[in-house]
């Protein structure tokens, strides 16, 4: 596979997961905005889903640019362009499915509660998906590919 090729992999799984949440989330504003919430919960059940999720999100946040970092650090050097992208695309892969799943989370909470807060919790955590777009000169710099090697 080239390493053109895999740099096009990253994006398009950087899109496909950006373009399915905001659908998502849009389908559960409507929603919960025309049938209220769906599962009505007592407020200690309310209260504990909501801290769940709010510890959640900020653990996993953290914890996938943790993992991501560690990740491309230890790839090794000597590997070729096209070997490291694939690792590369391989930890940008368990990153962003951390952050969707924090945000899938979320939007489950809102649905189950009608809260407010639920949704800014996603969108907080979908703020991070969206400052993690994945551009060709920021992924070459962090692996130290040379464009020309391309």
């Amino acid at each position: 596979m080239s390493s053109q090729k895999t740099i096009k992999q990253i994006r398009l799984i950087y899109f496909i997961v950006s373009i399915l949440l905001a659908v998502f989330a849009a389908l559960a504003f409507v929603f919960i905005t025309i049938n209220g919430r769906v599962y009505p919960m007592d407020l200690a059940a309310e209260s504990n889903l909501k801290s769940l999720i709010i510890i959640l999100a900020l653990a996993g946040i953290p914890a996938s640019y943790m993992f991501h970092n560690r990740k491309v650090k230890h790839i090794n050097p000597d590997l070729g362009a096209e070997a490291k992208l694939q690792q590369y695309r391989m930890a940008y892969f368990i990153k962003i499915m951390t952050l969707e799943g924090i945000s899938l989370l979320s939007l489950l909470g809102y649905l189950m509660t009608g809260s407010l807060n639920q949704l800014m919790i996603f969108g907080l955590v979908y703020l991070f998906l969206l400052l993690n777009y994945p551009r060709k000169t920021s992924i070459l710099e962090e692996l130290t590919i040379d464009p020309n090697e391309l």
